[in-house]
This record gives C-alpha cells, structure tokens and sequence, in this order.
C-alpha cells in the first residue's frame, strides 16, 4: 500500500487514499479511502509522462485522478504498471542527445525566420484581397493621426494642388490600387514620405520645403519631389507594405508561439505600417520603377539622385542611433543604406544621354 493524493474530477477537494499494488497482478488497482473504495482496471488507467522528481499523475476513465509523490513507492507503482520512459525522455536524459536537440531546434527557428517567414510573407501578400489592403492602410493613417504624428498641412490650397498635380505624371496608366496624395505636417516626422497599402501617399511639409527654392516650387523642385513620389508609387504597386506587413507579423507570430501574449501580433500592425522598414531588395525595386517613371516624363536621374542627397545630409550620421530614434526623425529612417543607392543611381546617370536635361 501506498500513499497518494484522490481528486474526484467534480471539485478541487484533496483527498488522502492508499493504493493497492498488489492487485495489478491480476489486472487491478484498488484505491482505498475511510469513506470509499474503487478498483480499476490496470490498462485503463492513463499515465501521465513523469519526471526525475515529480509526482506520478494517474488519471481513470470515470475522470477521476491520483497524485502519488515521488519516492521508492512511486516507483514500484510506475514498475507494477508496466511503465517504461519513452525514447524523448531516455534522449534528454543524455547531455549530447539533450545538446544535439537544442542545436536542431536553434537550427529550425532560424531556418524558420530567414527562409519559412518570407516565403510565406510573400504568398500571404499575393492573395491578400485589395479591400484587406485597404483597411489595413486606413487603419495606419488613423493610427498616424491619433498619435499626433499627421496633422493638417500649412501649405496653401494653391501649393497642395500643386504638389498633388505631379503624382498622375508618375503613376501608372492602370494603377493596381488607387492612389492618393496627402500633404500633411509632420515635424516628428521630417523631411518623409510614406506610402500605406491602401495607395496613400503622404508627403510632409518638411519635404515639399526642402525642395523648394525661396518658398518657391521650381521645376527643379518639382522634379526632385516627382522622384520621391515615383518611388513611393513603386512600393504601392509592388504591394511592398502588405509584405512588410505579413513579414512583420509572421514574426510576431512566431515570438508569440515562443514566449506567449498573442494580442501584441493584432494590436501591433498599424505601428508596423508607420515605422516599417523595406529591404534593400525592395528598395532596389522602388528605385527602379522610379527611374523608369522619370525617364517616361524625360527627367533626369539625377533629380532622384540630388534629393536623396539633401536627405542624407539632413539626416547626418544615423549609422549609430538606436532605431525607434532613428524611426521618429526623417525619411531616411525608412529607406536605409541610402549611400548605395546613390552609387547605383549615379551608375543609371551616367548612362543617360548627354542631353538629357537640355530636354527637361
């Protein structure tokens, strides 16, 4: 006979019962209580996998339960019951078995991350219906402007319209999503511009102004703005945010599945829209539909060229802020490796003809 812990299966209460290994020979475990007595048939009863030092869980068919502690009588139980460890516990009794299964396990999630996460962001982001895009993007504007992050812009009527004119002139023909300009003022923000994945385009103040001359938009202002307009086109039509998107929540997924607190993955994607941060694949791609958008309308790369510069050097040495600084302060933040970028464009400029701005 034995001690154990009786739990009914109906109620908390605790009860103090005596098992009867003696019984198992004939296929039977008795459990004896001062006001009870209950036999079970040995092969009905469930064995919960135990550990070095833990109690022994039984639990019966008519949902009642055992705990027996740990010690010489439990393992003469687990013996007369016919347990054996299974081979998951006889390998992580085994340090280079334990060690080999950590490293295989390190191995996948990062297999996972790297590889299992865009690829799937990727198929995720194909079939993502235009109407959850355009939640999503609405979502992310108002979230902007609750934040205080978006307010209206100060710019006349007569300026907005002017700025707004420039984005048909680098949009395409049959735009996948319709798009949008929003001139907004953002001082947070800075020099930026953002698109959202339902065809929002938002340009901030701080950006029209750089570009201006003397308050004054000149073509040359107009083109080194159509530049960052036509880049931000690109991202639009290649569905760039929704991929950040599923990238961004497909980690978060995965961390949740880890370490727990799934509400972070839903409450999150709005923040994921506003402070993401493309790949250098996918500014790669943006860049190239806005080379191809200028050379439509005859303008030079070098436009594309001198506003990224005039960011950069309004930007200064980020390589050193921590990133949630870094996503607060200018348009740079959101398209990194900004100098590469502009040795790829000088590479385009230098191809150009010679007369290329004479036709501007």
């Amino acid at each position: 006979m034995i001690d154990a812990i009786f739990f009914d299966g109906r109620s908390a209460r605790m009860q103090a019962v005596q098992l009867d290994i003696g019984q198992t020979d004939t296929g039977t475990l008795t459990v004896t209580a001062p006001a009870f007595q209950r036999s079970y048939r040995a092969d009905t009863v469930a064995l919960s996998e135990p550990f070095a030092a833990a109690p022994a869980m039984l639990r019966f068919n008519d949902g009642s339960s055992c705990e027996v502690p740990a010690g010489a009588a439990r393992d003469s139980l687990l013996a007369a019951l016919g347990y054996r460890k299974s081979a998951v516990v006889r390998w992580q009794e085994r340090w280079p078995a334990a060690l080999l299964a950590l490293v295989l396990l390190v191995a996948l999630l990062a297999l996972a991350w790297f590889r299992g996460i865009p690829l799937a962001a990727e198929r995720i982001a194909e079939r993502l219906p235009a109407s959850a895009e355009i939640k999503l993007g609405q979502a992310a504007l108002a979230s902007l402007e609750k934040q205080g992050l978006l307010a209206p812009s100060r710019f006349s009527d007569e300026r907005i319209a002017e700025i707004e004119a420039l984005l048909p002139a680098v949009a395409p023909t049959h735009p996948r999503m319709p798009l949008r300009l929003l001139v907004r003022r953002a001082d947070r923000l800075g020099a930026n511009a953002l698109a959202l994945p339902d065809g929002t385009i938002i340009v901030t103040d701080a950006l029209v102004r750089m570009v201006q001359q003397q308050n004054v938009l000149t073509d040359q202002g107009k083109a080194e703005l159509s530049a960052v307009l036509a880049h931000e086109v690109g991202h639009v039509e290649q569905r760039h945010a929704a991929r950040v998107m599923a990238r961004s929540s497909l980690a978060a997924a995965l961390s949740a599945s880890l370490f727990g607190d799934f509400s972070a993955v839903a409450a999150g994607l709005p923040t994921v829209l506003a402070q993401m941060q493309y790949s250098r694949a996918m500014e790669r791609d943006a860049d190239a539909y806005a080379i191809a958008a200028l050379h439509r309308r005859h303008l030079s790369v070098r436009h594309f060229i001198d506003v990224l510069s005039e960011l950069e050097k309004q930007g200064g040495d980020m390589s050193r802020m921590p990133r949630w600084l870094k996503n607060t302060m200018a348009y740079l933040s959101t398209h990194p490796d900004t100098v590469e970028r502009i040795a790829r464009l000088e590479s385009v400029a230098e191809q150009e003809p010679h007369g290329a701005a004479a036709q501007e």
